[in-house]
């Protein structure tokens, strides 16, 4: 498939969910892991109620994300790149927009088989996609934190190439996520 995107990095609107969604996704994981470890208290409750929060957030931001990408093609590889990276780095995104839509959805479940309920950002009651269910529960969290595995690791790639791109390769991959430019 050809690129159709006659601009060398990427417009003001993808840096900007990028770098919001990458801010939202720390801010997550900080959230998730010290709900994580917490005693059972209210202010557990709140950690965790931002946690899923952030979750549903981040599941909407993911849909505007795909729709502008959709509308707005990716800019072109750096000249000179090897077919072997092309193809890496297609595969990386794709396997971080789905891992981006399927731990909100998989933390959802998690929520849902729980016998807490709770509201987005504290205000809107926010409905189950399963019944309460103790056995479905568990094996939800351990999907749940599988996926957090894989998303960490993907998250570890995709900052290593760019910052090989940025000192090894000396191109523009990180600049043009960074400051728009080539």
């Amino acid at each position: 498939m050809a690129n159709r995107n006659p601009n060398t990095s990427w417009n003001g609107t993808a840096r900007s969910l990028h770098w919001l969604m990458a801010l939202l996704i720390g801010l997550q994981a900080a959230a998730g892991w010290v709900g994580h470890e917490m005693e059972r208290s209210p202010l557990k409750v709140d950690v965790l109620t931002a946690h899923k929060s952030l979750g549903v957030t981040l599941l909407m931001l993911v849909v505007v994300r795909l729709l502008w990408r959709w509308t707005h093609p990716p800019p072109p590889p750096p000249p000179g790149s090897a077919r072997w990276q092309v193809w890496a780095a297609r595969l990386t995104h794709t396997a971080l927009y789905l891992l981006m839509i399927a731990l909100p959805l998989s933390g959802w479940l998690v929520a849902s088989t729980s016998i807490v309920p709770w509201k987005l950002w504290w205000l809107i009651p926010w409905p189950d996609i399963a019944a309460a269910d103790k056995a479905l529960h568990e094996v939800a969290g351990e999907i749940h934190e599988a996926l957090v595995g894989w998303l960490a690791a993907l998250l570890a790639v995709h900052v290593g190439a760019a910052l090989w791109h940025h000192f090894a390769r000396r191109d523009a991959v990180l600049t043009r996520m960074l400051r728009g430019q080539p």
